[in-house]
């Protein structure tokens, strides 16, 4: 069968091309080896947001246009994106000063655009201690509040897919794709005995994307830095409201109160991984080292034990590769374009679940593919 572009990989990136380039009225295939969702874009902090962290290494273009994106995706699926008070208390022992988080809160505020409704603000110790009550009240600062959006990122990637398959696209799940050839005339991707074609091939297999590139002899430009990220779970409200905390050592993590679920997602971790996607499992210590940064902020009658939790997912970011510590590499992306007479193969190289609707647009820009107009709907 032919499409006008096949896509690998079904995570939030896949998807949102698929639905993007249906759009623009083009024949889409989607294949991926699992299911659609199923790896990194499943395993995520369930969050629709900016990235405040992302101000302090400067990369503001990112968060503005991740926080463009979060306006979008708040009309586009209110059901399944909310905006949620999130709070900072700084402490005495906090690595960064009450000046500097308030200035880089009030930078987010404003990257948000004139149309974002919801400012930050300073919330009184007295109201924090009354509202938060597992959490320590000596020693603070000040508290700070501002907001962010929330999600179910399966359930988001679920629904991306099944718009695009509303508009004409076809999705396989659990496929293993043989073989792929590459000629001036088009690809040739063969699954068991079926044989697709298309003019378009559009690598988007998150962190398996070297994998895959080797596996194919695809041509690249760049390379990923795999970064693990634990969350843990408990079967309770720890907090209220969604929580952004700083450890001793400059990281951030956060509590993620789901009152749907009656649970709290605690995370995240940053270990690099040297081997394969696939051999990554979720490591002892790493859960340590999350129930020693929430206990570090917990009173001592709220103190979480091993037994506390109740589950464990890990997921693998792909992140540009670029010099550096693991955790202060851009969360950037980068589109790896190569042409063979009229084909094309495009690589994508690392996302976020909140920049898909841009990064999709620019895919579509990328391969010259152009929007319909309305004279084109009317002919």
């Amino acid at each position: 069968m032919t499409y006008d572009a096949i896509v690998l990989g079904a995570g939030i990136n896949g998807c949102g091309i698929a639905r993007e380039l249906a759009e623009r009225g083009q024949r889409v295939l989607v294949l991926d080896k699992g299911a659609i969702g199923g790896g990194t874009s499943s395993k995520s902090s369930r969050l629709i947001h900016g990235g405040l962290r992302y101000l302090e290494t400067r990369q503001f273009g990112m968060v503005r246009e991740a926080l463009s994106d979060r306006l979008e995706l708040l009309g586009r699926y209110p059901e399944l994106v909310s905006m949620r008070p999130f709070y900072l208390p700084i402490y005495r022992k906090s690595p960064r000063p009450v000046w500097r988080l308030w200035t880089g809160i009030k930078l987010y505020d404003a990257l948000a655009g004139r149309h974002n409704i919801y400012r930050s603000r300073k919330v009184s110790r007295k109201r924090f201690a009354r509202e938060f009550p597992a959490l320590k009240r000596e020693g603070i600062r000040a508290v700070l509040r501002y907001y962010d959006g929330k999600t179910n990122d399966l359930a988001l990637t679920k629904r991306v897919a099944e718009d695009a398959q509303e508009l004409g696209c076809v999705f396989r799940e659990g496929i293993d794709v043989q073989h792929i050839a590459w000629d001036e005339t088009g690809f040739a991707v063969s699954v068991g005995d079926k044989k697709y074609l298309s003019h378009i091939l559009i690598n988007a297999t998150g962190p398996w994307i070297d994998e895959v590139i080797a596996r194919y002899q695809f041509p690249s430009q760049f390379q990923i830095r795999k970064v693990s990220g634990i969350h843990i779970f408990i079967d309770e409200l720890l907090t209220p409201h969604p929580m952004f905390l700083q450890t001793q050592g400059k990281r951030v993590f956060f509590i993620i109160p789901e009152p749907e679920r009656g649970q709290t997602i605690i995370g995240t971790t940053e270990r690099e991984e040297r081997g394969r996607v696939d051999d990554v499992v979720i490591q002892e210590e790493d859960i340590d080292y999350l129930i020693r940064a929430i206990n570090a902020y917990l009173t001592p009658n709220r103190q979480l034990q091993r037994a506390d939790i109740t589950d464990a997912i890990v997921g693998v970011r792909p992140l540009v590769e670029q010099k550096g510590d693991a955790t202060a590499l851009s969360r950037e992306y980068e589109l790896d374009l190569h042409t063979r007479g009229q084909t094309q193969l495009l690589n994508i190289f690392g996302g976020k679940l909140t920049t898909y609707l841009s990064l999709s647009r620019r895919v579509a820009k990328t391969l010259g593919i152009k929007e319909i107009t309305s004279m084109a709907l009317r002919a």
